[in-house]
């Protein structure tokens, strides 16, 4: 996989994250030797992403802001440095200990119980997620930059899946529904498959 020089430098300022956070801009800029403008770009365009996240504010005289790794940032890094591959479940180990960290998991769908009692199983789990979500986002990436590969039943599904979050598109959606057998029948079939992935993982669960 090629990578840019400008994922190369994030990938390196996220490891020093994952790794010694939380972590300030300028303690960050300490460990790592970089230009501090340098860091300062890259924290402020992981923010704005939500591959980090704030973990504390000290008001106190000069102000302090520490950062840590989100679940997100995990995913997508994994796909691009293997570093953080290799490390993963060791930045597991030191994540798992942070509140923070563990509401995110929570909010992922982790399950609360075995987070707190078996955080073993927890972190093999972690890595099965982090895994299959890096892969999406790589497919995401992929449709981005090769849409006319993408066939146009699939590239309409999706799209038109997202547009029916917006209000406005809705009762259109409801209407060519109404109106539409075969829309019908084609989005029944889509539905009737993805049904039975789901009852098949849900076997397979118990």
């Amino acid at each position: 996989m090629d990578i840019s020089s400008h994922d190369k430098t994030a990938a390196e300022i996220f490891r020093v994250i994952a790794s010694q956070g939380p972590i300030t801009l300028y303690a960050t800029n300490s460990v790592s030797n970089m230009p501090i403008g340098t860091i300062h770009r890259h924290f402020k365009e992981m923010l704005e992403t939500q591959k980090i996240t704030v973990y504390d504010t000290v008001k106190s005289g000069r102000k302090k802001i520490s950062y840590g790794p989100t679940v997100y940032g995990f995913i997508y890094f994994y796909g691009i440095d293997s570093k953080i591959r290799e490390n993963l479940g060791t930045y597991f180990d030191t994540w798992i200990k942070k509140e923070q960290f563990c509401c995110e998991l929570r909010q992922a769908g982790f399950y609360a119980k075995k987070i707190d009692q078996n955080p073993k199983e927890s972190k093999k789990i972690f890595g099965k997620f982090v895994y299959f979500y890096s892969g999406v986002e790589d497919q995401l990436a992929h449709l981005v930059k090769n849409l006319n590969e993408v066939p146009r039943d699939v590239r309409w599904f999706l799209g038109g899946f997202l547009l029916v979050r917006k209000q406005e598109y809705l009762k259109a959606y409801e209407d060519l529904l109404s109106l539409m057998p075969g829309l019908r029948k084609d989005i029944g079939n889509i539905i009737r498959d993805t049904a039975k992935s789901h009852n098949s993982m849900k076997k397979r669960a118990r």
